[in-house]
């Protein structure tokens, strides 16, 4: 019988790797984040520009660092076998024209989309899970 609660719990999942038609739906979605910077790519433009990204994130979430067993799909796709990405953007499109350029273009999991990251940017991002972390710790020695 388990001990406590944290025995109850997965939480990390390791994830095969992204479908060939995934792919192609990303390069598809791409467009729209293009058309609003002025930026035209025709089709297979855009799938080297997703294979690019992916290749660079070794074929997962940005903010998995190539390890994506945290990362989770939205729950309307948690019986996929794969982690469904989603563009995200470095420095948030309501930071302004800033954010309007191809290399503000990352790939995320839902969960770092929606829940980690919101309208924060990166440089944002760490001082705050940085306090958030030790202050998790100080509650763990506090159990």
């Amino acid at each position: 019988m388990a001990n406590n609660l944290d025995d109850y719990i997965k939480d990390t999942y390791t994830w095969p790797r992204i479908p060939e038609d995934e792919i192609k739906r990303l390069a598809k979605n791409l467009y729209g984040h293009l058309k609003r910077m002025g930026i035209k790519m025709n089709v297979q433009e855009r799938l080297e520009f997703t294979n690019e990204i992916l290749d660079s994130q070794a074929g997962t979430c940005a903010f998995a660092g190539g390890e994506d067993e945290f990362c989770w799909n939205e729950p309307k796709d948690k019986d996929l076998k794969y982690l469904k990405l989603q563009w995200g953007h470095k420095i948030p499109v309501s930071h302004g024209k800033i954010a309007q350029k191809p290399d503000n273009l990352i790939l995320l999991c839902a969960r770092c989309n929606n829940n980690i990251q919101k309208s924060r940017s990166i440089k944002q991002l760490i001082p705050e899970l940085e306090h958030k972390l030790k202050v998790l710790r100080k509650l763990l020695q506090n159990k």
